[in-house]
């Protein structure tokens, strides 16, 4: 007993990695003769769950907030990308274009992926994400949500973004 936990001592709940582990999980048999290393193994990763997944993949409480981000001249934006190990649940995305004269053609993108392609008319917004759009999508580190926009005027089409934290690192 207590091998699992040997592999681990250095490390803080924080610092723990799933890899971790997995790596320190990995060598435990199966056995009946391995059963305290199991069960301690099962505490750390309740310990580990505790921190990094407490409301297992629900929103965490407290953890909501908005981001809203202005285009800038005919290039890719980033809008919201989620911190290292945290896992963010966009709840809500709009466009607004507040150019009143031209309309904008509008490209987002999750990664390298066109989630959205859409026109918005001048002095007009467009959901994305929410009521009439599409529905909520989790995004990880890596995953970063983009806008690309051209035809109105630049600094006039904002995207705002509301999201919570479901896995946090």
């Amino acid at each position: 007993m207590g091998d699992i936990r040997d592999q681990l001592q250095s490390l803080t709940a924080a610092q723990i990695l799933p890899s971790q582990l997995s790596d320190a999980g990995g060598k435990v048999f199966v056995s009946s003769n391995a059963i305290a290393t199991q069960k301690d193994l099962k505490h750390v990763v309740e310990f580990w769950r505790d921190v990094h997944a407490p409301t297992y993949g629900l929103p965490i409480p407290s953890s909501g907030t908005s981001v809203t981000v202005v285009d800038t001249a005919d290039t890719l934006v980033t809008v919201f990308g989620p911190a290292a190990n945290e896992t963010a649940y966009i709840t809500a995305f709009s466009l607004t274009n507040a150019d009143p004269l031209n309309a904008a053609t509008v490209t987002v993108k999750i990664g390298d992926a066109t989630f959205a392609a859409l026109d918005i008319g001048g002095n007009a917004s467009k959901v994305i994400i929410g009521y009439g759009g599409t529905s909520p999508v989790f995004l990880t580190k890596g995953q970063s949500l983009q806008l690309q926009q051209s035809g109105a005027t630049t600094g006039q089409v904002s995207a705002m973004v509301c999201y919570s934290l479901s896995i946090q690192g």
